[in-house]
């Protein structure tokens, strides 16, 4: 059983949000096995729409893999709800708990 041990937004450490409907923010998560040493980190971008619609036009092709995308950004909803879907996740070993979190965010180790 994975377990989430702290979620980290590096960029919103030395600023604030100015509009939670308009944001898109990286967001580390370091997990590891439940009862067990160890963690990895995991990354993701949190994008609300019209902050997603801006990006577009600067940049007119993204790749969405590792975006959550949110109606605001409400950082504390974001963790809450991110822990407890990966505060369920289950398998046999590290290594395949690890690939289902990284499903949800690039882990440090991938590729």
């Amino acid at each position: 059983m994975a377990r989430v041990i702290d979620f980290r937004w590096p960029d919103l450490e030395w600023r604030g949000i100015d509009d939670p409907s308009h944001a898109c923010e990286l967001l580390e998560i370091y997990a590891g096995p439940h009862n067990e040493p160890g963690e990895e980190r995991f990354q993701l971008t949190v994008c609300t729409p019209s902050a997603l619609a801006e990006q577009l036009r600067r940049h007119p092709f993204l790749i969405g893999r590792h975006w959550l995308f949110v109606p605001e950004l409400r950082p504390a909803e974001v963790t809450r709800w991110l822990n407890d879907r990966i505060g369920v996740m289950e398998a046999r070993t590290w290594t395949e708990l690890a690939a289902k979190i990284g499903r949800i965010g690039q882990s440090e180790f991938e590729d």
